[in-house]
């Protein structure tokens, strides 16, 4: 599944200086989205998409729910299983209707839902960051019920944004994440050091009026936009500061990875070191949806045979980092 978004014509009617650039911002997400699925279908994937209304205009009534386009964010794909938040986009859940059997997690559970942006399986084995709702305690118990469960500490932050599996032996990782000596030992770590925001020109201007959640090349001081987005689309940005979106990834195969920053030689060296390629994909408003590759793509249906990377761990047994 890859993510989908209103197109611009909802804003029409709006303020010039509001109008424009949620106009741009659509139209170049759109063009991202498009040239991405291209590149999915060209690798032989079967790319299927949420459909959104876009009759709706603003001036009349804004959108009940924000584009779904982070699908992996709310969702977890557990062998033939779907797992929804009941609150998320009902376009998203509809395409996951197709896939199997999806399973609505009721609202009230709240924080701590499992997601494929915070839990991924490797062979037997499934990653999560810890529990601390009790009643999603015996939902976890349930759900990965058939799998070893390893505990990784990240606090408050998508999984997939901290670090990434590429390969058997291979991870990307941000630079303050703690050492894998007992979850992923002896496996080769790429650390990274960031986004570099203090050489964003204008950034720390943007910062000051929108505490660091989004950034949009600019219109930093354009703050008739800054207020609306700021007060009206508060649910559609994350809190870019803290994200890296070159740990946010892809990978299609063992060999070929998706990334969105071209430019990365740290990034380059290592994929070339592991004899991964990489594909650029474009996705220029990153910044402002929080959103990287792995966020707006939930790869439903893998080719490949389930594999043990870790046959001296007993079934079963939870590993903290």
């Amino acid at each position: 599944m890859l993510g989908n978004n209103y197109a611009p014509e909802i804003f029409n009617g709006l303020p010039t200086a509001i109008e424009t650039p949620l106009k741009r911002i659509c139209n170049e997400t759109l063009e991202d989205l498009e040239s991405f699925k291209i590149i999915l279908q060209d690798f032989g994937c079967k790319v299927i998409q949420p459909q959104v209304d876009n009759s709706i205009r603003w001036i009349d009534r804004p959108p009940l729910y924000r584009a779904p386009l982070v699908p992996r964010d709310y969702q977890l794909i557990l062998g033939d299983k779907a797992y929804t938040w009941s609150n998320d986009h009902p376009a998203i859940i509809e395409c996951l209707k197709d896939y199997g059997k999806v399973i609505t997690l009721p609202p009230h559970v709240g924080a701590g839902t499992p997601t494929s942006a915070c839990c991924f399986m490797i062979g037997k084995d499934v990653y999560h960051q810890p529990q601390t709702n009790k009643k999603m305690i015996p939902i976890y118990d349930h759900i990965f019920k058939d799998h070893r469960r390893n505990i990784v500490n990240i606090d408050d932050s998508h999984t997939d944004g901290c670090f990434h599996t590429l390969k058997p032996g291979v991870i990307l990782s941000v630079q303050d994440m703690s050492h894998y000596d007992s979850t992923f030992p002896g496996w080769d770590i790429c650390y990274l050091e960031g986004e570099s925001w203090s050489k964003v020109q204008g950034w720390n201007t943007l910062k000051r009026k929108n505490a660091g959640k989004w950034w949009v090349s600019g219109e930093t001081d354009n703050d008739e936009f800054i207020h609306f987005v700021n007060t009206w689309l508060n649910d559609w940005v994350g809190y870019v500061e803290e994200s890296v979106f070159d740990v946010n990834v892809l990978m299609l195969d063992e060999y070929h990875c998706c990334i969105s920053n071209p430019h990365n030689e740290t990034v380059n060296t290592f994929l070339k070191k592991h004899k991964i390629e990489p594909v650029y994909v474009p996705w220029r408003h990153r910044w402002f949806w929080d959103g990287g590759l792995h966020c707006i793509t939930l790869d439903l249906v893998r080719e490949g045979t389930k594999q043990d990377y870790f046959p001296e761990r007993e079934d079963k047994t939870i590993y903290h980092q």
